[in-house]
């Protein structure tokens, strides 16, 4: 969009001019009176946008969408942490097969508009066929993936923002077509499930089972129960190594690997007698704790799959997410009198106001608190 600008003369006498401005190149249009430049303005901005810059006698070098968004991706690279550089390129890529399947004719990235995006929130909500594209070859059965949260489509779009208002920056496209985009309307969050001490028996016993029939599950009883005495997330679990342990003193540490950073700073607990005795009957090695059977390093849709397994084979309702295992460990450990501050430390939260998101004491436990108090 054009700016009016002013220049004044020796005499003090001010002229008025309309600005233009487009990848690093800047025009000048005399105007004269305030009024006669707001006038000018308008025309220019009434402008078709296809012939606005060649009649303003402009020449701007169309950029790619894919080599837009490569460029980006190598500026990401550069500047941030492999986990963000991840969530980028999965975003990214995301985008890309979205215009691909819906809007193959947009080649240039000032073909993309509001509508664009807008049309984006609506078929990442609705589209199975979408998001299978975008997953590529990820392992597990595509007819039971689940569409993305409201939620997570306004982090995407968010992230997609910050990549155009980069290109806009640079004078690539005139707006930002995020700009000014509502967010959709979030679902309430998902409660959280906490398993009792019987639940949390009951899982790792239908585990046991299931290795019965398939010796490749074998070492997810010992993931789920590793989880549930340290309140890992899946993530650090899967990148953990024996390195991070010092089984001696019962020391772990969270910290980076190549590939890979925790989602918080990096930190040390001690782990309980019931981790350490789970540790102490794996024989310690190099590399990887928790692996597959192939040797292969896992991934948190792993975890998610066998863990969904053994909730229905347990009988237990509502158990489908193994960050419910990190819910269940705080709670239980604030619920025997550990301090926000100390699970703070063990979780890895900076702010104890997550912590206490983490908090869910059970209708027993509240009711023997209560208790302790009797007056009269």
């Amino acid at each position: 969009m054009a700016s009016i600008q002013s220049k004044k003369n020796k005499n003090g006498k001010k002229t008025h001019y309309v600005v233009v401005s487009k990848g690093g190149i800047r025009k000048w249009f005399k105007a004269g009176t305030y009024n006669e430049a707001q006038i000018l303005k308008r025309e220019i901005d009434s402008l078709e946008k296809s012939q606005h810059w060649e009649k303003l006698g402009i020449s701007i070098k169309e950029r790619r969408i894919d080599d837009f968004f490569q460029e980006y991706a190598d500026y990401i690279r550069d500047r941030s942490a492999p986990g963000t550089v991840k969530r980028y390129l999965s975003v990214i890529n995301t985008f890309i097969t979205y215009l691909k399947m819906y809007h193959p004719r947009l080649k240039h990235l000032s073909q993309i508009t509001r509508d664009t995006i807008e049309s984006y929130q609506k078929r990442r909500l609705r589209s199975i066929e979408l998001k299978i594209a975008a997953d590529g070859e990820k392992p597990g059965n595509h007819s039971e993936k689940r569409l993305p949260l409201p939620q997570t489509v306004n982090n995407e779009v968010t992230m997609l923002a910050i990549a155009f208002n980069w290109a806009f920056r640079r004078d690539l496209i005139t707006t930002p077509p995020t700009r000014n985009i509502k967010k959709l309307r979030p679902k309430p969050k998902k409660e959280a499930r906490i398993l009792s001490d019987k639940e949390s028996k009951l899982l790792l016993k239908a585990v046991a089972e299931l290795a019965t029939n398939d010796i490749r599950l074998k070492v997810y009883g010992a993931i789920f129960k590793f989880l549930l005495n340290t309140g890992l997330r899946a993530g650090e679990l899967c990148n953990l190594t024996w390195q991070d342990v010092e089984l001696d003193i019962g020391l772990i540490k969270i910290r980076p690997k190549d590939g890979w950073t925790p989602k918080t700073s990096e930190r040390s607990f001690y782990l309980n007698d019931t981790s350490i005795k789970l540790l102490s009957k794996m024989s310690p090695q190099k590399g990887l704790i928790f692996k597959s059977a192939a040797g292969k390093k896992l991934s948190t849709d792993d975890l998610r799959r066998v863990l969904i397994k053994a909730a229905k084979l347990a009988g237990l309702k509502g158990v489908s997410r193994t960050h419910d295992f990190r819910h269940t460990f705080n709670s239980h450990m604030q619920m025997k009198g550990v301090d926000a501050a100390t699970m703070a430390t063990i979780l890895g939260h900076k702010d104890l106001s997550t912590t206490m998101i983490y908090t869910h004491q059970t209708s027993q436990h509240l009711k023997k608190s209560i208790n302790k108090v009797k007056i009269g």
